[in-house]
């Protein structure tokens, strides 16, 4: 009887070890299939940014930022991919891009999506100011780091101590304003009227104009805002040429950039400068109008091939190539460059570890097509010339006068059409 007991006693006792044993087994190679799932090799890196694809900001964004990404990007996939150290091997690249359709609720919306439901390794920027502050409050949350090169505004430092994941690689107003007033100051001009879109862009520009401006002996009959989307700048054009200024500043939107331009020319007013709003220095403004139309018109944020290093002309090449257009000349090469900033911040941290990533962004120097980049208080030490202008084709640097590739063009030709 005691012999039954005992066996059946140790019967039980070694199912229940084998049991024990069998989940041990489990815990220990559980984690195992886990880890070896997390250290699986990805087919892509995947880059996802909310644009404009359409709407009125559609133009500028696919100039300045989206056709820039594409070559990027074929370019990167040419070579295999982003070298990724953990993996030791490349790992090709995806653009994930969205239409926000030129709304911010939309843009804040998208990149949201991309972060939290597409898991995208890395986030690009949306175009314009007002979008990319909308973006980066996200972008910090989340610790995606973003470098852009459409962000323009005299407080911006003020916001960057508390978006640590925001990088800027575009000249801010306060140079591009320092940079206009000593041009005209150079140039000996006497009076100027003052024109600015009633919006973020427009009003940081004119808070950092204004009191500047009262400095000097330049007299500013007219200092004006204007609606967002304004139709028709007729009246005040025939309210400026009464007021026989020297020159011209518009502070606006690609919108207003081409009215003013359009309605300057139909009116025959051809002051002896004038300095455009955004768009001015891109492709599509020049040829919207033609090179003889445009000659002498000035603008902000100013780089072509002539001021690029090697790999900067091969860029432009390589874009007109693939693109059968020139690429514009302002801050899309920047952009290309952003990219390559952080393909070599990848490749130092050796993976897709982010934060790492960010705190490489902020210290390191990597060469890029504009040359060495790296960053100061998340401002790019390799920037733009602030000021250009239209000669013979090319929108060429003026200001400041250590990056300046030709000689001032001034007073500006008439339009051809008022010849």
């Amino acid at each position: 009887m005691e012999k039954k007991k005992w066996s059946a006693f140790f019967g039980s006792f070694c199912i229940i070890l084998i049991f024990a044993m069998l989940l041990l087994m489990v815990g220990w190679i559980g984690p195992a299939i886990t880890s070896a799932a997390s250290d699986k090799v990805p087919d892509k890196i995947r880059f996802g940014s909310a644009i404009a694809l359409s709407g009125m900001n559609a133009m500028p964004a696919d100039g300045m930022q989206v056709s820039v990404w594409k070559l990027w990007a074929e370019d990167t996939n040419a070579k295999g991919g982003i070298l990724v150290p953990k993996y030791n091997k490349r790992i090709p690249v995806e653009l994930v891009l969205y239409d926000d359709h030129s709304d911010i609720e939309t843009s804040v919306k998208m990149f949201e999506k991309l972060i939290l439901q597409d898991n995208v390794d890395f986030m690009l920027p949306p175009w314009g100011t007002a979008f990319i502050l909308a973006a980066a409050p996200i972008a910090a949350k989340y610790q995606y780091p973003l470098i852009a090169n459409t962000i323009s505004m005299a407080t911006l430092q003020e916001k960057l101590a508390h978006l640590p994941y925001l990088f800027v690689v575009l000249n801010q107003p306060p140079g591009v304003v320092k940079g206009t007033l000593d041009l005209m100051k150079e140039l000996d001009m006497k009076s100027v009227a003052i024109f600015y879109v009633a919006d973020q862009f427009g009003l940081e520009h004119w808070a950092t104009i204004a009191p500047l401006i009262g400095m000097t002996d330049i007299k500013v009959p007219i200092f004006k805002a204007i609606p967002l989307g304004a139709p028709d700048l007729s009246i005040l054009i025939k309210k400026t040429m009464s007021a026989k200024v020297d020159g011209v500043i518009s502070f606006g939107y690609p919108d207003s950039t081409i009215l003013w331009t359009k309605q300057m020319m139909a009116l025959g007013y051809n002051p002896k400068f004038f300095f455009n709003g955004a768009l001015t220095n891109t492709m599509d403004y020049r040829d919207m109008f033609g090179a003889a139309v445009v000659e002498g018109v000035i603008g902000m944020d100013a780089y072509n091939p002539k001021m690029a290093p090697p790999a900067g002309k091969k860029f432009y090449e390589s874009y007109k190539k693939k693109w059968g257009k020139e690429c514009n000349r302002g801050t899309e090469v920047f952009a290309y460059a952003a990219l390559q900033f952080i393909e070599q911040a990848v490749e130092k941290v050796g993976d897709f570890d982010r934060p790492k990533i960010r705190d490489v962004i902020a210290k390191d120097t990597f060469n890029t097509v504009v040359g060495p980049m790296s960053f100061v208080d998340q401002y790019s030490t390799n920037l733009q010339a602030d000021v250009g202008q239209w000669q013979k084709g090319e929108f060429e640097a003026l200001m400041p006068k250590d990056k300046r590739t030709v000689k001032v063009e001034y007073p500006k030709p008439k339009w051809p059409s008022s010849k």
